[in-house]
């Protein structure tokens, strides 16, 4: 049996260049739950903002244009495919370091914290998020946005439903426990966390909203990205399902839900906050 790669390993090989190739569409997709977590945060010109699990920086950028000249952005991720992509786009608006969050150190502190869809897949959790609060200056605030339970996001389960014909064996549940984009549906665990690790003043709040899977554009297309990011493609890559069937198979169950260029499913988030 093969070993689990640790997350490093992950984003720094097939995944994450494929995130990499995608990265359009995946920032058209989760656009609407960036923009809240950003109205969240309430970055104001000066801030000195940390944007965990940055990947290809598009959060990066708009902090930046939020913060203005006097203030400043850096993004840092496991990620050299992605952060060769947010390296690309900023063109010196933001700054990106290839880290792990749970022992970057910076030679300035913080004003504030943010990650769209990056805390999930620590691996220490309560050592990254300890060690993120020791980067922000006394009373710095932390802003997040992570997924709830995998059932109540149909953008992950409506595709596996037009594939479930094709696999030898049905999908293994999000463990809970490991790093991965339901790691913290429990709010209870991502407060017990958060406390652990010192912070305070810890709001959790609700998001939900349909967004448009893989952005905008013709079904082919949406299929496409759904064969190469998310649990379809994990399933394309460890069972072994032929690519031209699945993607017909998707095409065919997405077609009644395709409305206006655009397939929107429901996701449902949480938006935290917290103060160092």
């Amino acid at each position: 049996m093969a070993e689990t790669p640790t997350q490093k390993e992950y984003w720094s090989g097939k995944v994450g260049g494929e995130w990499a190739a995608h990265a359009v569409q995946i920032d058209a997709m989760l656009a609407g739950v960036a923009q809240a977590a950003l109205l969240r945060a309430g970055f104001k010109a000066g801030d000195r903002v940390l944007d965990i699990g940055c990947g290809a920086g598009a959060t990066s950028l708009e902090i930046a244009r939020r913060v203005g000249a006097s203030g400043s952005v850096l993004g840092v991720d496991l990620s050299p495919p992605l952060l060769a992509v947010a390296r690309m786009r900023a063109s010196g608006a933001a700054e990106f370091v290839e880290a792990d969050a749970t022992h970057f150190s910076a030679d300035v502190a913080f004003d504030a914290a943010f990650s769209r869809f990056g805390v999930m897949f620590f691996e220490a959790p309560e050592a990254a998020f300890a060690n993120i609060r020791s980067l922000l200056r006394p009373a710095g605030r932390l802003v997040f946005a992570c997924w709830r339970t995998v059932t109540e996001n149909d953008w992950a389960t409506a595709p596996m439903i037009a594939l479930a014909p094709m696999l030898g064996t049905p999908p293994v549940p999000p463990d809970a426990d490991a790093p991965g984009p339901f790691a913290f549906a429990d709010p209870k665990k991502v407060e017990r966390i958060l406390s652990g690790a010192g912070w305070r003043d810890i709001e959790i709040a609700r998001w939900d909203d349909h967004i448009p899977v893989g952005g905008e554009g013709d079904l082919p297309k949406i299929a496409d990205f759904l064969l190469h990011i998310g649990p379809c493609a994990r399933a394309l890559a460890e069972q072994g399902l032929d690519p031209a069937m699945a993607k017909a198979r998707l095409i065919e169950h997405l077609e009644p839900l395709y409305r206006d260029g655009a397939v929107r499913l429901a996701a449902a988030c949480w938006i935290v906050s917290a103060t160092a």
